[in-house]
């Protein structure tokens, strides 16, 4: 358990560090005005949430197309929601001039994420 945290950790380190500019890419080392109290950031929980509930309920419901498990209806309802919230902020960081990766817009996805399992999980106990 103490070595899939120790990866865990070391990736994270790793990916944090600057990647070598170009005439493409320049890292920008001010600080972007990315408040955690912006419209976008509840856009980004509530996208989450509903992706979420709404791809786990698909995925276990009797006449759905997959029939999955609870359990793994609710992990890959969360992995569909998180990465794309991941793309989300890759485009972003591509497709605008001042553009750059939010952590606070990806925190924001994880936490409607979460309440999104935490929904599909009271629904399946009813």
């Amino acid at each position: 358990m103490k070595k899939r945290y120790m990866i865990l950790l070391l990736l994270l380190m790793v990916s944090m560090l600057p990647a070598e500019e170009n005439s493409e890419t320049k890292i920008q080392w001010e600080k972007p005005k990315d408040a955690w109290t912006g419209f976008d950031k509840w856009q980004h929980f509530s996208f989450s949430l509903l992706m979420t509930a709404q791809s786990g309920y698909i995925l276990s419901h009797e006449q759905g197309v997959f029939q999955a498990p609870d359990r793994q209806s609710r992990m890959i309802s969360a992995g569909i929601s998180f990465s794309f919230g991941i793309f989300k902020e890759c485009l972003d960081m591509k497709r605008k001039p001042s553009g750059f990766f939010s952590w606070k817009d990806l925190v924001m996805d994880l936490g409607g994420t979460l309440v999104g399992m935490w929904i599909l999980s009271t629904i399946d106990d009813v």
